[in-house]
Formats: structure tokens, C-alpha cells, sequence
């Protein structure tokens, strides 16, 4: 039998037990599937959800693509961010934040590993992209799971070809069974004359009978029914990638350009005005506000003012000012004027790199007030999360600066240090977490 067929047959008998894994690892009990050691603990549920996605993916996308097609190295990067964002979930700041980046990285590594990425890689297109995988792939490919069964159906021979006999798979059910009584009837033999064996078969029988004695089979049919449509959900995902060729992502990605670029209608002075009125006010706040904004660097504060006061006023604003800054960027890429090349004018590129600049400085800022929150105080993991927050937007205004400048998008670079970035301070809450005790 030809592999790509065997791949197929997996990827569907697979798909069902991958979802049952899916509700039973997802939802567990307190306590469940959790390694400690000391302070040390970590639950394995989710690394291995992880890596049994990956595994069927793997299989459904060589029985469309070909059994011998090897993953490349940016879906290997995914899949390695997807098992780490679930083997860091209940060390990182946030268990809640890592699960829904696992997810996502999950839905993107399909769409990677398909090659069926909007822009033909990762680009400006990633939220289009995973709303792609997360509804449009997903959803639409619900009856996958039902016609992909006729994989299973005899193929016609071609011309010169034998038939060969069909293969009864009764028979094979009826032998395992009757060996399986011989043998249970032999070790049952064996047991009575040896104590060992006695012991080991007492051991085993008690554990089954423990087992179906404590079986909660309102939960296992809780799981069994809701497991058929994350089952429908998780194959069409990937079976629908995998059968795609990539034409109608394509054509999505020319009319998504073709919609923006005609958006492009506000004039170079209007872009020139708004941007200078972003930019000639933070000067003014800078000028303001600097010996305030200066005292997390030399440790001091105003007076009358404590420590957790001042490194709490202000932070949160200055991120949401950078968040606002990057908006300001996203409406004048999508509304600003270009010349014939798409590029912005020299007057645009200069106001866009100071208001990146002067985000960068806001993100400098927030660190050094968080940081003196930390000394005084130590860690917690709302203050790490808070600390990523502000370096990946430090570092999303500064790829922004590269991109008005060397007229290149770095788009991929901000979304690959976003993700191994929160992989690190997840580590890093992780150790702090151990010292702490």
C-alpha cells in the first residue's frame, strides 16, 4: 500500500482520540498531570497536548502532501514555540496568557507548515492569517472528517495490475480475542503454581478493579460527547490546510493590498500635521516632566512621594502611550499617501522615526520605574509580565524605525522576538519564582 494512503488512514482514525486528549488534558482536575519537586512543579498536560497536535498534523499533511515531505525550518520553529509556550504555562507569569499563545501557535504552525500564509511567509498579514486558521480553514472544513473517510475504500487497479484479495479484518478481530483468553488463561495457570506470578496478576487484576470501582462516567461521557466537535474542528484545521494549494490565499492577499491601497486617500499635509502634533507634544511633556521621569534611573523620588507610589504612577500610561503610538503608525501606513513605490515621503519618514523614537524612550522610562519597583519590592508576576509588555513594544517601535528608514518590512523579526522573548521571561519568572523560596 502507497505511505500517502497509510498517512491518510492515520491522520482520520487519529483525529478523533486527539480531540479526546484535547477535552481530558484541557480540563483536568486540580492537581492532575503536574511534576514537583520541592518548588519546583509543572504541569506536563499541556507540552504533551503539544506534541500529540503536532504529531497528527504531521501525519494528516503527509497524507495530502506526500509521505516523504519534511516539515521546514520555520514550521520546526513553531512547533518548538508551541511546546515551550505549554511546558512554561504554570512557570511563566500568566498560565492563562501561555495557553493562548500555545493556541495560536498551534493554528499558525498548520498554516505554516502548509505553506498557505497570506503573504507567502510571516508578514503585516498575521492577524488576517490566523483568523484564517482559527474560523475561515477550521470551520469550513468540518465535513473533512466525514468524506476523508473514503480513503478507506479499495482502490481500482490500473490497467496490468492484479486485483488483490481483500483483506477481512474480522478475522483479525476474532484471533486477537481468542489469544487474549488463552493468555489470560495461561498466566491465570501460571499463578497457581508460582507466588510471584500470583502476586503480579493479584496486583494487576486489584488495579483494574480499582479503577472501574472509582470510574466517573459522567465526566468520560462529558468528554466522549463534547470530543466530537473539537475532533470536526482540530481536522478540519488540518486537513483543509493540507489539501490547500495556496491560489485562494493568494487571491485573499491581492484583494486585502488592493482594499488597503485604496484607503491611501489622506494627503502628505494632513499625515505631515497629525504626526507633528504626536511628536511636538511628547517633546513638550519630555521637557516637562524630565526630572520626574529621570528618578527611576538614580533611585530617587519626588518628595512626599513613596517608592511603590512612583514606580506605579505612570507606568501604565506611559505603555498605553506607546500602544497609541503604534497606532498612530498602523492609520498613516493605511490612509497616508505614498508615491508610485509605496514609499512615504521624507517628511513622513522623519516624524515617523521621532514618534518611534520617542516611544522608545517611553518604554525606557516604564523599565526603570519597574525596575525600582522590583528592587525595593522583589518579583511578582504581574511586574515580569509588565516588563515584557514594555520591551516588546520598545522593540516594535525601534523595527518600525528600520522600516520607515530602509523602506523593508521587519514585520517577522517583531513577531519572532514577541514570541521567544515571552518563552524567556517565562523562564525568567520561573527562576525568580525558585529563589523566592
Amino acid at each position: 500500500m502507497d505511505k500517502k494512503v497509510i498517512f491518510q488512514r492515520l491522520g482520520v482514525l487519529l483525529a478523533y482520540p486527539l480531540a479526546y486528549a484535547y477535552i481530558r488534558l484541557m480540563i483536568s482536575g486540580y492537581g492532575e498531570f503536574y511534576v514537583r519537586s520541592g518548588w519546583f512543579s509543572i504541569s506536563v498536560a499541556y507540552p504533551l497536548l503539544a506534541v500529540l497536535f503536532i504529531f497528527v498534523n504531521e501525519i494528516v499533511r503527509r497524507g495530502r502532501r506526500g509521505a516523504s515531505v519534511n516539515p521546514s525550518y520555520q514550521t520546526v520553529f513553531w512547533y518548538v514555540m508551541m511546546i515551550l509556550s505549554g511546558s512554561t504555562a504554570t512557570m511563566g507569569p500568566s498560565e492563562e496568557l501561555s495557553v493562548f499563545a500555545m493556541h495560536l501557535c498551534a493554528v499558525y504552525s498548520v498554516l505554516v507548515s502548509n505553506n498557505i500564509l497570506l503573504g507567502g511567509k510571516t508578514s503585516g498579514f498575521i492577524p488576517a492569517d490566523l483568523i484564517h486558521g482559527l474560523y475561515v480553514k477550521s470551520f469550513a472544513g468540518f465535513p473533512n472528517f466525514i468524506t476523508d473517510w473514503g480513503c478507506f475504500k479499495r482502490s481500482v487497479p490500473s490497467e496490468g495490475e492484479t486485483e488483490t484479495r481483500r483483506k477481512n479484518p474480522a478475522g483479525a478481530v476474532i484471533f486477537i480475542a481468542v489469544m487474549a483468553v488463552l493468555l489470560i488463561i495461561s498466566v491465570s495457570l501460571m499463578a497457581s503454581i508460582d507466588e510471584d506470578i500470583n502476586l503480579f496478576f493479584s496486583n494487576i487484576t486489584r488495579w483494574f478493579g480499582d479503577y472501574f470501582r472509582n470510574i466517573e462516567l459522567n465526566l468520560i461521557m462529558f468528554r466522549v460527547i463534547f470530543a466530537i466537535p473539537v475532533c470536526f474542528y482540530l481536522y478540519g484545521l488540518m486537513s483543509r490546510s493540507a489539501k490547500s494549494d495556496g491560489e485562494r490565499e493568494k487571491r485573499v492577499a491581492q484583494w486585502l493590498t488592493r482594499i488597503r491601497g485604496k484607503g491611501k486617500t489622506v494627503s502628505s499635509t494632513i499625515v505631515y500635521i497629525a504626526a507633528g502634533v504626536f511628536v511636538g507634544a511628547y517633546i513638550l511633556f519630555f521637557i516637562k516632566r524630565l526630572a520626574y521621569m529621570l528618578g527611576g534611573f538614580v533611585g530617587r523620588v519626588p518628595d512626599k512621594m513613596l517608592v511603590s507610589q512612583y514606580a506605579r504612577e505612570g507606568f501604565f500610561e506611559l505603555v498605553g502611550i506607546m500602544a497609541v503610538n503604534m497606532c498612530v503608525y498602523l492609520v498613516i501606513i493605511l490612509l497616508g499617501k505614498t508615491d508610485s513605490n509605496g514609499k512615504f515621503s521624507l517628511p513622513s519618514k522623519i516624524l515617523v522615526t521621532l514618534l518611534m523614537s520617542e516611544s522608545i524612550i517611553f518604554a525606557i522610562i516604564a523599565m526603570s520605574k519597574l525596575g525600582l519597583y522590583y528592587s525595593r519590592f522583589g518579583y511578582t508576576s504581574k511586574r515580569i509580565l509588565a516588563m515584557w509588555g514594555s520591551l516588546a513594544l520598545g522593540f516594535a517601535a525601534a523595527m518600525t524605525i528600520a522600516t520607515v528608514l530602509r523602506g523593508k518590512p521587519h514585520f517577522r523579526a517583531g513577531v519572532i522576538f514577541t514570541a521567544v522573548s515571552y518563552i524567556a521571561i517565562c523562564i525568567l519568572s520561573g527562576v525568580l519564582m525558585s529563589l523566592s523560596f
